[in-house]
Order: C-alpha cells, then sequence, then structure tokens
C-alpha cells in the first residue's frame, strides 16, 4: 500500500525558507549516505541561507563533481550561473544539479544517479522526486522528519 503526502510542512511554517520536494515543504533534505552510497545530496537551510553539499556523478563519463558549502570543487563539469541559482551540467551538457531559489522557496532541478546509472532522484515540473533511497526529509536538531531506507 503506497501513501501521498502532498503540500504538507515538514519542520517549516508557511513563510520561511524551505525546499520543494516531492510537494512538499521542508528545511531538510538528505539523499544517499556520506561516504557509503556512491551519489550524495545534503540540501539544508541554516543561518537562514540555502546551503548544498554533494557528490553528483555522471554515469556516461563516469566521472563526478563535489559540492562543499555551495561550492564545486574543480571538476570537469560546466558550471553556470543564473538568475536565481547555478546550474551543474555533465560534458554532454546533461543538467545533473540546479538550484533555483526563489523567495523563500528553494527548487532543486536535474537529476541524481547511483554509479551504475540508476536516476536516483529528479526535478519535475518545479519539484522535486526521490526514487531511491536512503533518503531524509527534514531534520530538527538531532530529530528526523521522513526517513525512506
Amino acid at each position: 500500500m503506497s501513501v501521498l503526502m502532498k503540500d504538507s510542512y515538514i519542520f517549516v511554517q508557511p513563510g520561511q525558507k524551505a525546499f520543494k520536494i516531492a510537494s512538499n515543504f521542508t528545511n531538510y533534505l538528505e539523499i544517499g549516505a556520506k561516504g557509503i552510497t556512491d551519489f550524495y545530496l545534503e540540501a539544508k537551510v541554516e543561518n537562514d541561507e540555502f546551503i548544498f553539499n554533494a557528490i553528483i556523478y555522471d554515469p556516461k563519463s563516469k566521472e563526478f563533481c563535489r559540492i562543499i558549502n555551495n561550492f564545486p570543487e574543480k571538476s570537469e563539469f560546466r558550471k553556470e550561473m543564473t538568475l536565481y541559482g547555478y546550474n551543474i551540467f555533465s560534458k554532454t551538457g546533461e543538467l545533473l544539479l540546479g538550484i533555483e531559489a526563489q523567495g523563500e522557496i528553494c527548487y532543486l532541478k536535474g537529476k541524481i544517479y547511483s554509479a551504475n546509472g540508476e536516476v536516483v532522484a529528479e526535478g519535475k515540473d518545479n519539484d522535486y522526486l526521490i526514487y531511491r533511497g536512503p533518503a531524509t526529509i527534514g531534520k530538527l536538531g538531532n530529530s528526523r522528519g521522513i526517513v525512506f531506507t
């Protein structure tokens, strides 16, 4: 049996900075397990700022890009600043990660891949869908919101 959660606020109130994830709004998203899975994305609101840490992988070129506190480390991926954030493209031009902050809402774009080429998460129509865990949506102190394994 599946459950659909829509338009919920997880550890945020309407009007606070939040990420739009699977039609819900949250202060925190973690996909993968840092140092364990070959993919990783952490998006959080910290000190009223959107902060990202990630390892994004391009299964076609077998290369990856590491993002630490919003700054992509040196890689062969193309980085492009936009009016509301930035995009990171693979060598073949595929959008792997896009960050677009509009007002209090931050939208994630692109696809997160595992090393074997499986799509783990992707942006669709101003929403971000998670297909594979582990993943955590929402966090406050030591309390985690929704956890997928």
